[in-house]
């Protein structure tokens, strides 16, 4: 079997042989999202590799794609990489899955690896590669709020078992969720009004594009982070507008009534099984001028009726600061206990090693290159 980088004349082939593994997609959204990948993406250059196909006897067998995104690094743009997609037929597993992401893994232009991963063949891997683990968010708690009570099948399911089997050291975590949505259920606590009425500071709305305004807001002073994801409008904008996706994204932002300057956003994920389902309405990123609690009670409103309008049950949000996790602590009646895992591997490459042995702080995001 051959492993080689992926090559124009691949794409069709790839749109029609990823389906047949990866459940609920179609040559068509393939299409789309290799589009987003690379054509649109404002990290690609012709340099960096799109992916790698495995052949055998002149036929794909299995893919992994690899996606490039801008990183800041002790203040230097870098490209970090993604991997997605990864998929190899079931008949030719086992050593041919590692040699994609071998290849993945010795690229010469990347200064950064990314990689997020639940399940323990995935964390082997990782662990083999010597991967930073980082936990996210920041508080390891979740505030949520029931949108919708009719869907007390969805809710009960998402709020109790976050989408997995628990294990037995997890009991514990699981009675006590039991408890508090019985009582969330019955008791929860009504979110502000949706909006502002006149006279009022903020206004909160939906938004389609990122300016420099976004830019600017999402800077602390003095800023903490050694090694971010690089903030600027286009970057910002393909992460945060992306068309193919298996979930849809929002952003909300607030404005002050009297000059409209930015005060805040949020970025939330509308994750669902089917599309006709009930979803979840889960934050992804936020920022929040002055942590002011009038700003994040306007988005949180309208943060309510966006999820109403797209059929979400839960809305869950999380908290980057002492002010915010306090004024979550006081508005949402059911929390609950999580860990995000993102990793990160700096490239042992001579040329990329900038930043490798100290490279200080790193502040990673729940948002993550488009899979």
């Amino acid at each position: 079997m051959n492993v080689r980088e992926v090559q124009d004349t691949d794409i069709i082939t790839l749109s029609d042989f990823l389906p047949a593994g990866i459940p609920n997609t179609t040559p068509e959204f393939w299409l789309r999202r290799f589009d987003l990948w690379w054509t649109s993406n404002p990290a690609y250059t012709p340099q960096i590799p799109r992916g790698w196909v495995l052949e055998h006897e002149n036929a794909i067998v299995g893919f992994i794609g690899n996606i490039p995104v801008k990183f800041l690094v002790l203040g230097e743009v870098k490209i970090a990489v993604a991997s997605s997609g990864w998929y190899v037929d079931p008949s030719v597993r086992g050593i041919s899955s590692l040699r994609l992401f071998n290849e993945f893994m010795k690229q010469k232009n990347a200064a950064i690896y990314l990689f997020k991963a639940e399940d323990e063949p995935l964390m082997e891997i990782i662990r083999k590669y010597k991967f930073e683990e980082h936990i996210l968010p920041r508080f390891q708690k979740e505030y949520v709020y029931i949108v919708d009570k009719k869907k007390i099948d969805f809710i009960g399911l998402k709020f109790l078992l976050s989408g997995h089997t628990p294990k037995l050291s997890e009991l514990p975590e699981l009675y006590k969720r039991i408890g508090m949505l019985f009582f969330g259920y019955l008791y929860q606590k009504p979110l502000l009004k949706r909006g502002v009425v006149p006279g009022e500071a903020y206004t909160s709305s939906l938004c389609t594009s990122c300016d420099d305004a976004f830019i600017r807001m999402g800077k602390p002073v003095p800023d903490p982070c050694d090694v971010t994801l690089s903030r600027d409008t286009e970057t910002l904008n393909w992460l945060y507008f992306p068309p193919a996706r298996f979930m849809k994204r929002v952003v909300i932002q607030c404005h002050r009534s009297h000059d409209m300057a930015l005060a805040g956003y949020m970025v939330f994920d509308i994750a669902r099984k089917k599309p006709s389902g009930p979803g979840s309405m889960i934050l992804m990123e936020l920022c929040i001028g002055d942590n002011d609690p009038r700003v994040l009670a306007s988005l949180l409103s309208c943060a309510l009726e966006t999820g109403k309008q797209h059929n979400a049950a839960l809305l869950a949000v999380w908290a980057d600061s002492q002010e915010t996790d306090a004024f979550f602590k006081s508005t949402f009646s059911l929390k609950r206990t999580v860990h995000e895992y993102r990793y990160i591997k700096f490239s042992d490459a001579p040329a990329m090693r900038s930043g490798k042995d100290n490279h200080g702080r790193v502040c990673m995001s729940l948002i993550y290159p488009p899979e």
